[in-house]
């Protein structure tokens, strides 16, 4: 299968015409019209985003969508053409259908392009490759290239347990060095994507994020420090912590259930090992990690201090780390204690 994704009226199917000269005369079945059933039997389909869309109007439920359709397409003519709109990007809509439908092309994109021969993103009528046959994320990523999602395929044994020893050591470094002590809070951003070299948010992967939070949450554990996982911008970069650490630090609970595209991976994971999650608006942490320029400094204590950790990189994410430390007040003539530095 040949699957193509870019921006509307890119010139994706004048690309693929042109591009793919054994498909230049073929019939296409059209997502605004066409029926399920034309649109599944025919090799070459457009607007895919629109026939889901369109099934989701007539009632299909999310999750089957998630689970069925790509499988059906993949089923009934392995050799086709699919060719979809992004609609990932942009602005988040306000209503919940949308949301919902946006999430459930984002997912279904995600599994054609794991099981596509071809992947290609065209922009301005120029296509470019972002997988052929064979290759997977990391393999892409080795030759400059980016992908078009990631799936349960992509990552290795290998290389996730690179991730988790990546995780594993930086925590560990800071830990050493941030001057935590048993019941402060530890605030933890991280994006997924970028630790595959995508921008953040775009490619949320459920298995990297409970990789490195279960690395990272056994540390804390380990030293008694209550772990805050910062969500994604979507919530507000909202928190997910033990709730006996939010009562003990008098925070208001608030109702969120971080997901893969609403919160984040490594959210959704705190949110599902965690032994009592509860969700927090804001927090004011001892210390933070911010994995893949995530933005955790909105949930530090003034005055926060760098720290500095041999652990550069998760992945292709960039680690940053963070202290705080008292303020100093009173002036020049003012004295402190170094201890408390």
């Amino acid at each position: 299968m040949i699957f193509i994704v870019g921006g509307r009226k890119q010139g994706k199917e004048a690309f693929a015409r042109e591009h793919f000269p054994e498909w230049k005369d073929e019939k296409c079945a059209d997502g605004k019209s066409a029926s399920w059933e034309e649109f599944l039997k025919t090799n070459f389909g457009i607007n895919l985003h629109e026939m889901v869309r369109r099934r989701m109007e007539e009632g299909a439920k999310a999750e089957e969508l998630e689970r069925d359709m790509a499988e059906e397409l993949l089923r009934e003519c392995p050799e086709r053409i699919l060719i979809t709109d992004e609609i990932g990007c942009g602005i988040v809509p306000m209503d919940a259908f949308s949301r919902c439908y946006r999430e459930v092309v984002g997912r279904i994109c995600c599994q054609l392009a794991g099981k596509a021969q071809e992947v290609w993103r065209v922009t301005a009528g120029i296509g470019q490759k972002i997988k052929q046959k064979g290759e997977t994320m990391m393999t892409q990523e080795k030759k400059g290239q980016k992908t078009a999602g990631i799936n349960e395929q992509v990552m290795s044994g290998e290389e996730l347990d690179s991730l988790r020893k990546q995780a594993g050591d930086a925590v560990r470094e800071f830990l050493a060095v941030g001057k935590m002590k048993p019941g402060n809070l530890f605030v933890v951003g991280c994006s997924s994507s970028e630790i595959v070299s995508s921008r953040i948010g775009s490619y949320s992967s459920k298995e990297i994020g409970e990789a490195v939070f279960q690395e990272i949450w056994e540390e804390c554990e380990k030293n008694q420090i209550y772990l805050a996982a910062q969500c994604c911008e979507h919530l507000n970069r909202a928190l997910i912590l033990e709730r006996e650490a939010a009562e003990k630090y008098g925070y208001e609970i608030v109702n969120v259930v971080p997901q893969l595209k609403a919160g984040g991976s490594f959210a959704t994971a705190a949110y599902e090992r965690m032994k009592e999650p509860v969700a927090v608006e804001r927090i004011s942490a001892h210390g933070g990690m911010d994995i893949g320029d995530t933005l955790i400094g909105m949930h530090l204590r003034q005055v926060a201090v760098p720290v500095r950790i041999e652990t550069k990189y998760i992945g292709k994410a960039h680690v940053v780390c963070a202290r705080v430390r008292p303020k100093f007040i009173g002036g020049i003539r003012a004295r402190y204690d170094e201890g408390k530095l």
